[in-house]
This record gives C-alpha cells, sequence and structure tokens, in this order.
C-alpha cells in the first residue's frame, strides 16, 4: 500500500461511527479468570512483563547467531486443493505463523504476515529472511482469516488490509483486537474471548501477551484457534497454538475440546531462555505440548522467516529433530515443512 492511502485510512478513524468506537472499550469487557476489567493476564501464574531493564539485559549480554542475508524461494509448487475437493485437509506453510488451511468447503488462513518487516514502519524494523512460500496474489479463495495476537508479526495489517480487497473474508480476532481493523475500514470482523465459538471457530487460550504501541500493554487478549473441518460425517478437529510459551492451557484444551487431529506448533524464537521461555515455546517444549495435547499429528511453524531472538537460523529444525528422538517420538508425528510445502490430513482410519 502507498504511504498516502495509510494517512488517509489514519484520518479515516476519527469517522468511524461511535458504536465502532465504544466496541473496542476494554472496559466492556467481562470480568473473568484472564480480565481484570482493564487488562488480560495469564490466569495459572506466568506474567510475561519484562521491563526495560530486561530488555537491555538482554541486548548487552547477546550472542545472537547473525542469520543469513536471505535465502533463496522454494520452488516447490504448493498443493493447493481445488473448491470443492474431498480430500481431507491441506496446510501449507506461507511462513512464520502464517498456514493456510483448505478442505473441501473453506479455506482459513492463520496470522497473515505477508510484509517485508514486521514493524509500524517499512523502513526498519525485524526484515523477513525467507519470501512467503506463496503470495497473496496466488492464494485461490478465502473464507477465514484468524489473527492471535497484535503482535506487528501476527497482526499485520497491510496484508490484512489487502486480503479485505480481494477477498473480503471474515475476520477473527481475540477481544480488544477488532479496532485495530476496523481503523483501517475491515469491517467483517468478530471478537472472541476465550472458549467462545462461533462457525467452527473457537479461539482457545495461549501463554502470551499484548501491545501494539508504548501504552497499550495487555489490553487486548491473545489465543490459539481450534477449527472444525474436513468433510461432513469425518470432521477433523485443527489447533493453531498462535505465539505461546509452554504451559497448562494444552491439557485444558484437550480435557475440554478433546485431542486435535492436526496441531500448528511454533518451534521459533526461544533464545535467551531466561527472557523467552514463558512466551515462546523452544522445540523440546513443542513436543511436550504435542504430547499435552494428544494430537495425532503436528506441524511445526514460527521459524526461518525473520530473526527476532538469538538462535540460529537452522537451530530450530535440528532442536527439534533432537527433542522427537530423545523423547522418543515418532518421527512421522511431527512434521517440519519448508516455505510452501502442503501436508494433506487424512481423516482417521475407521
Amino acid at each position: 500500500m502507498k504511504p498516502g492511502h495509510w494517512a488517509i485510512r489514519s484520518a479515516a478513524v476519527a469517522l468511524l461511527p461511535a458504536a465502532l468506537a465504544l466496541a473496542a472499550d476494554p472496559k466492556l469487557y467481562p470480568i473473568s479468570d484472564h480480565f481484570d476489567g482493564s487488562h488480560f493476564h495469564n490466569p495459572w501464574g506466568v506474567n510475561n512483563t519484562k521491563t526495560l531493564w530486561d530488555v537491555f539485559s538482554w541486548k548487552i549480554s547477546s550472542s545472537a547467531e547473525a542469520w543469513p542475508e536471505n535465502a533463496p524461494r522454494n520452488t516447490q509448487l504448493p498443493q493447493l486443493a481445488r473448491k470443492g475437493a474431498s480430500t481431507g485437509v491441506h496446510a501449507t506453510y506461507i511462513g512464520h505463523a502464517t498456514v493456510y488451511l483448505q478442505d473441501g468447503r473453506r479455506s482459513i488462513l492463520t496470522d497473515p504476515f505477508f510484509s517485508e518487516r514486521a514493524s509500524p514502519v517499512s523502513f526498519m524494523g525485524p526484515r523477513r529472511y525467507r519470501r512467503p512460500g506463496i503470495e497473496i496474489s496466488q492464494i485461490p479463495a478465502l473464507d477465514t482469516v484468524v489473527v492471535s495476537h497484535n503482535h506487528y508479526d501476527h497482526m499485520d495489517l497491510p496484508s490484512l488490509v489487502e486480503l479485505d480487497r480481494r477477498f473480503k473474508p471474515r475476520f477473527f480476532v481475540p477481544l480488544g483486537n477488532a479496532r485495530h481493523l476496523l481503523a483501517e475500514g475491515i469491517t467483517r470482523v468478530t471478537e472472541l474471548d476465550w472458549w467462545q465459538e462461533v462457525d467452527g471457530v473457537r479461539l482457545v487460550p495461549a501463554q502470551h501477551w499484548s501491545a501494539r504501541g508504548v501504552g497499550d500493554r495487555n489490553e487486548a487478549l491473545w489465543g490459539g484457534y481450534l477449527f472444525r473441518l474436513g468433510d461432513p460425517g469425518s470432521e477433523m478437529k485443527v489447533y493453531f497454538a498462535g505465539d505461546t510459551g509452554y504451559g497448562p492451557h494444552f491439557n485444558q484444551i484437550r480435557e475440554r475440546c478433546g485431542a486435535p487431529d492436526l496441531a500448528l506448533l511454533p518451534i521459533g524464537a526461544y533464545e535467551p531462555r531466561w527472557f523467552m521461555k514463558d512466551q515462546h515455546m523452544n522445540p523440546d517444549d513443542a513436543v511436550l505440548a504435542h504430547r499435552d495435547l494428544g494430537s495425532r499429528q503436528s506441524f511445526a511453524i514460527h521459524f526461518e522467516t525473520i530473526q527476532l531472538t538469538d538462535e540460529a537460523i537452522g537451530d530450530p529444525r535440528r532442536d527439534l529433530r533432537s527433542a522427537i528422538a530423545r523423547r522418543k517420538l515418532p518421527v512421522s508425528e511431527f512434521f517440519i515443512p519448508e516455505a510452501g510445502s502442503t501436508f494433506l490430513l487424512s481423516p482417521p482410519a475407521p
């Protein structure tokens, strides 16, 4: 989008109907075990708040492994399903936390991130190392978009605006996040609280935090999603974790919703552990989450796209393979994709 268009859209915020402005007021949300009337929190005692001193301590002691300047583009042709095809669920890895899910009836995109940088500005901030496995222009159809939380590598507004222009899908966001999309002219937005389900899309807990600017920390909720996908009569559950640390919520999801057939689990952005462990899983945590969920199949996400933390670009893939071996997990249960590759989830054998 041209810079001038951003200025026009920003000016349009003042013209939003009063009802939309009221809908974004966090004080209107019900008080719960994860919302105290003004801020959201993780209800099992994990405090993800890091101070500026923590950030400074990390950066002055950082031993970050430099990533290469860029990666060769994967030339593998994604196996995108045709509309109406009855072949289970196709999961195509686009990059970072962006996965394109298709069954014979529906198409879903998770945390769409197609921009060059994860940043409020186009000229600085974490730059993507690997191009998207497919571009927006290559997406054949899109019914539903889900956003897990409002960090810039997960709520990429330029991508959301372009998807809205092309497809007019329905957008799902956790409580407190609709205002960001409404301000950009995206109106088909549904806010969900943890455990709420609308049209086969259910928001479930995650262990994380939120902030879009300097003064809005934890004023919006975060979460993962559970989808009911597949052919009528043989529906399967697909779980998208979003951004999360390892915690008791995986067992809670299994107990309350049942074991997923496919779990999209983040494996990157985990070093140094003292700083990242409460908000980002490492590969060993992802294997534990796979087991807690009882997932029939898991699919690695959130790696090899942008450098956010200290580990080398190849560490998540290598460390996941090591964790799979150490935990004696069958290799076939945890798929490690390349950008643009597709995993086909078939219904379980009767």
